[in-house]
Parts: structure tokens; sequence; C-alpha cells
């Protein structure tokens, strides 16, 4: 289980910065407990799912992708339009991330453009990295410059694919609203591919063999910095805790977007951690009020009031 060092000043300034998510209710006499929360996020693009979970105030906002889109029964991209432009009228004002095709930065500046319009509450997804991957001859600030080029027209970003804290510091500096460090798929990639350092871990600058890394082989991911230092299980945790604690070293109001959540125990991890916002798959979301104790003592309960005629 991730447990966080103490929080600094500075993380609890950062939060006094951040904007109300559970404001008061004129008329309502008892003022909101919890005007800062994390807020949370369905991911889902399955209006059926995402609309009862919305009424009952339990989301305020929702996440999506062309996979969630295609599940929820897009045919064609005009029909996945129509779906993404549905769901930000119904979550209005609440935010809905959309997220992009296209993978060349003017088609990427258009297309971003072309789904902002669907919604004045529409977050546009880019992917920080990964585009020399996908085309060796890509310019690896694609992600970076669009990001930076949306800012400039208005457009909110949702940082996609973050699986460090530099990446998530290069985004926040480009102008993006939202990062979303992805959990799951950075616990299955160290469990993976990470390597067992023989050397202690030194100061912040890692301490590592190959000083000038020639052999290109000393990452990150292998180092005390989010991967090692702990359980594998728990690196998205730590990754978030790294984040918040760089944002609040520079009163940085970028909102923290945990994704890739796969069970109720990473959102209490991400919670200790300063996650900002919480984006849920709706099976992760219908069972975060269960708990054995809790089905047996409703039980109790219910057999109790019968002696009252209930």
């Amino acid at each position: 289980m991730f447990t966080p060092p103490f929080s600094s000043d500075a993380m609890f300034n950062r939060k006094g910065l951040m904007p109300v998510i559970n404001a008061d209710k004129d008329g309502n006499p008892l003022p909101h407990p919890a005007p800062k929360a994390a807020r949370i996020f369905a991911d889902s693009a399955t209006r059926a799912d995402i609309e009862p979970l919305y009424r009952a105030g339990i989301i305020n906002g929702i996440t999506t992708n062309p996979s969630l889109l295609k599940k929820a029964g897009a045919k064609s991209w005009d029909h996945a339009k129509q779906i993404m432009r549905d769901l930000c009228t119904l979550l209005r004002p609440h935010p809905v991330s959309l997220e992009l095709t296209e993978l060349g930065e003017e088609g990427m500046v258009r297309q971003a453009t072309e789904l902002s319009e669907l919604g004045d509450n529409s977050v546009i997804k880019v992917p920080i990295g990964g585009y020399r991957a996908v085309d060796p001859s890509a310019d690896p600030y694609t992600g970076l410059k669009v990001i930076r080029r949306l800012w400039e027209r208005g457009i909110k970003v949702n940082t996609t694919l973050v699986f460090n804290t530099t990446q998530a510091f290069w985004a926040a500096n480009a102008g993006a609203v939202y990062v979303s460090p992805f959990l799951g798929r950075l616990a299955d990639y160290g469990s993976k591919h990470d390597k067992a350092e023989p050397l202690t871990s030194g100061n912040s600058l890692y301490w590592v063999k190959d000083h000038k890394n020639a052999a290109g082989d000393e990452n990150t991911h292998n180092s005390e910095y989010v991967a090692s230092g702990g359980p594998l299980k728990d690196a998205g945790a730590r990754l978030i805790f790294e984040i918040a604690t760089v944002f609040a070293n520079y009163r940085i109001t970028t909102e923290i977007l945990a994704a890739s959540i796969r069970s109720p125990v990473q959102l209490t991890e991400c919670l200790l951690a300063g996650a900002d916002i919480l984006t849920v798959p709706a099976t992760v979301l219908a069972t975060v009020a269960d708990h054995p104790l809790s089905d047996e003592g409703m039980k109790a309960f219910a057999a109790d009031a019968k002696a009252f005629g209930k």
C-alpha cells in the first residue's frame, strides 16, 4: 500500500489555489463540507452508464477515447462526433475530454478546433509523446507544440500518456489544463521491463554506473523515482505524488487527472498522493460504496427494523 511522506505546506497552498468543486447551494443553510475535494469523472462514452451517475451527483465530468466511443456504438467519425456532442450537452458545464485521432501537428490543431466546437465544456486530449514510435521522422515535440498552440487559441487540453514527472511538467509549461498519469499501464510496464539496479540510489540526480548513459539503458523507470524504491503496484501513486509535489513547488494549477484506474484501492492511493481528479471506469465506480462489512451491517439493520414493523 502506498504510504506518502508528509505533505508540505506548498502542497496545501496549491490546493488553496484550485477551484471550488462542491459549491454551496443557495437557500441551503449547511455549507458543503468538501468544497475542494477531488473531482470524480467517469471513463466512459456510454450515456446509459454516465447519465444516472451524473444526475445523482456522483460524477462531475467524463473522459472518452475512440475505443470507448466504439463501445458506445459509434459506427463512423460523424456518428462519434454526434455522441461526443450529446455528451457535452448532457454534462455542461462540466468537462468532457475528447481524444484526437490525427497525429500530425497541423491535422491535430485542425481536429482539435473541430472538436472544441462540439461544446464549450469540451477538453481536447493530446498525447505528450510517442510520435516517433509511429513515424520515426516525426517531430518529438509535436505534442508540446500542439498544446501550446491550443492554449494560445483558448482551447483546453488534457495531456495524456503521461508516465513520468518530467512529461507532466513540460505539458503544464506548454499550457495544459490537465495532465493524465496512466497508473495501471505504468505498473504493467514496470513489472515487465524494469531491471533491478545493483547500485544504491544516491541523491535526486540518481546514482548511475554509466554517468553519460552511453549504453542508453539507464532510464527513469529503473530509478528509485517512480518505478523502484517500493512495490511496482504503487508506482502510479508515487508518480502522482511526485507530480503534485513539483506542481506545488511552483504553484502550478494544471490539474492532475489520475487515469488507468483498475480497482477501488487505487482510488484511495491516488487521493493519498494528491490527485485533483480521478477518472474511473463505470465497473469500478459501481463498487466504490461496497464493503463486506457494509453488507453485513445493512442486513443486521434491516432485520432489527422489522421489530418496528418496517
